[in-house]
């Protein structure tokens, strides 16, 4: 570990003065900063569909350049960035994702002293060979042993974790720190294999149990895992293969290091039992899950590339508890939406009051943004109310007082709901309204699991009693029917498939949107000719309200402001009367026969 030690570089937070996060994030590529690391990270966040790679931001690139600094963060180097915590070993296989290579952090004490082990390490899953860069060019590789494995140079960031949340990076593996210690605190047993150019996981783990080896070769933990069939074969011994993969452990104090060894705290990922072929129907028996599982005495760690650990019992037992808790079965989680929190609108309403209030503050520069307003009113019952704020608060707001008025509502404000002109909203309101029915055939899926090859997965029926949610028959739309005021109630159009065929389903379904659409059209039109008398009215007081506001500012000497006339009138009756009414008129419902 001195060795370590003294390869390590610059310390990446500045003595604390940077999260752990944005330090990580500022070194993971030399030629960009952290923010634009933080950048394409997000990116993926923002894609309506990882085919298209079409940003929903996109047509609005400074939009999304402002949110994502927000997220970030610049001013505040203390504050994690959103989406992306160090701790959160989900954000960082995320991040190695989109770098195209994978993060090593190891985890020791401040001077490299005391332990050294992994915090983060998932390459098990990326089923390559790292060649070290001076023997990258040479290829001096045996290309039938590592066939199935592709060879990459160095495609890894390291870094070193201390337990005061200070970050080093190194430009080499330091696993070879690994190897000279006496061993890892999980383990009772432990077997180096230091004589292989190339990992062979089989060989491993047959000379840490005293095993004959394997006569093919295992050169990654992918394979290890479907290779269980094969061993089980071979030695007839019950094994449970793990790998450990991270340290859920956070503490910033170095008295409390030494709960890291609990093992809640560690991660150890399962690849597979060395112990007998189960059917399907056996392993949905919990009993015979069980019987499979308690028996196994021996529990057999890979950790780092040329280590392999036998585990303490403790360790044993809470791998088997932990595979226990996962499920084998395909049984969705039911729904339980009753339950789900809701907020009433009385509480909506301040809460947007209130943010409103802050805004307003805020721009008015009257009051600082947070601190609580003045009191204008001394009266007892708006000092002691308990919603001053939201009511009586300097710069407003008022109690939110939001109303909506139909067109005949409004025509009686006004004095002009006529018998005519309210038959003419009658007949509006029927045009906006369609009918429309789909009649289907059902159709069975195919159900069946698909044929395992191998050593690979077992799957469940889906169709099984056990199950629940599942979809077991769909329907496919043959006929449509559409019947609107614009047409007799015999005269119905129908639209029909040509075949069951999916390319004719979509085909009659063009045919009915396009029909929607122009039947729409027509509507609206019809709707313009009834409204005539109407429009012609509301166009007599529009004129008439210009006019007089125009003369008023004439007559005391006011700049005209057309916008501030358009805005009286938006909110006059007469206004609110023009509004509804085009909206009724743009308006075609369409309502299914069954309501």
């Amino acid at each position: 570990m001195a060795e370590a030690y003294q390869r390590r570089g610059r310390e990446l937070t500045n003595g604390g003065k940077i999260c752990v996060s944005k330090a990580l994030l500022g070194n993971c590529v030399q030629s960009k900063s952290a923010d634009e690391v933080y950048a394409e990270y997000f990116r993926p966040y923002t894609l309506v569909d990882e085919d298209t790679n079409l940003s929903c931001l996109k047509s609005r690139p400074n939009q999304e350049k402002k949110i994502r600094n927000s997220m970030f963060d610049l001013r505040h180097p203390l504050k994690d960035p959103a989406f992306f915590n160090f701790s959160v070993h989900t954000d960082l296989n995320r991040l190695s994702s989109v770098l195209e290579c994978d993060i090593v952090i190891y985890y020791t004490n401040e001077m490299f002293d005391k332990f050294f082990e992994i915090y983060h390490d998932f390459r098990c899953f990326n089923n390559k060979i790292e060649i070290p860069t001076e023997d990258y060019a040479a290829e001096a590789v045996d290309q039938g042993e590592v066939s199935k494995v592709k060879k990459t140079k160095n495609a890894c960031l390291y870094f070193v974790l201390t337990v005061e949340r200070k970050l080093f990076k190194f430009e080499d593996s330091l696993d070879e720190v690994l190897e000279r210690l006496p061993g890892a605190f999980f383990s009772s047993q432990e077997f180096r294999i230091r004589n292989l150019r190339f990992p062979d996981y089989g060989e491993l783990l047959a000379r840490s149990l005293n095993l004959p080896p394997p006569d093919f070769p295992i050169t990654s933990l992918l394979d290890l895992s479907f290779s269980v069939d094969r061993l089980w074969d071979l030695w007839k011994v019950k094994i449970i293969l793990v790998s450990y993969c991270k340290l859920n452990f956070n503490q910033k104090q170095l008295r409390n290091a030494s709960r890291r060894m609990h093992p809640k705290h560690c991660f150890f990922f399962h690849l597979g039992i060395i112990g007998g072929k189960v059917t399907a129907d056996e392993r949905e028996e919990e009993g015979n899950l069980a019987q499979l599982i308690d028996d196994i005495s021996i529990a057999v760690s890979f950790y780092g590339p040329n280590l392999a650990h036998v585990l303490k019992d403790e360790y044993r037992k809470a791998v088997i508890t932990e595979y226990k808790k996962t499920s084998r079965r395909d049984k969705p989680l039911t729904t339980n939406f009753l339950n789900i929190p809701t907020v009433n609108l009385e509480e909506r309403r301040e809460a947007l009051a209130k943010v409103e209030a802050k805004k307003r503050l805020k721009k008015q520069g009257r009051i600082p943004y947070g601190d609580a307003r003045v009191k204008v009113c001394r009266c007892q019952t708006c000092r002691g109310s308990d919603k001053f704020d939201l009511n009586m608060g300097r710069g407003g707001p008022e109690r939110l007082c939001v109303y909506t008025l139909c067109v005949s509502e409004l025509l009686k404000l006004l004095g002009a709901d006529t018998t005519e002109n309210l038959e003419i909203v009658d007949q509006l309101c029927s045009l906006s309204m369609a009918s429309m029915d789909i009649e289907s055939m059902t159709v069975e899926l195919n159900l069946e699991p698909p044929a395992r090859e191998g050593s690979g997965l077992f799957y469940g029926i889906v169709d099984d009693v056990k199950l629940q949610g599942h979809f077991k028959k769909v329907q496919k739309p043959v006929m449509i029917a559409h019947l609107d005021q614009l047409s007799e109630e015999s005269d119905v159009k129908v639209f029909t498939i040509d075949s069951d065929s999916e390319e004719d389903i979509y085909k009659m379904m063009r045919r009915y949107w396009n029909f929607v659409s122009e039947r729409h059209a027509a509507v609206k039109k019809e709707k313009f000719r009834l409204a005539r008398p109407l429009i012609a009215m509301i166009q007599t007081y529009k004129i008439a309200h210009f006019q007089f506001c125009e003369k008023w500012c004439v007559d005391n000497q006011i700049p005209i402001e057309q916008q501030s006339y358009h805005r009286s009138y938006c909110q006059s009756l007469v206004g609110q009367l023009e509004r509804q009414l085009l909206s009724l008129i743009r308006e075609y419902t369409i309502f299914s026969f069954y309501g």
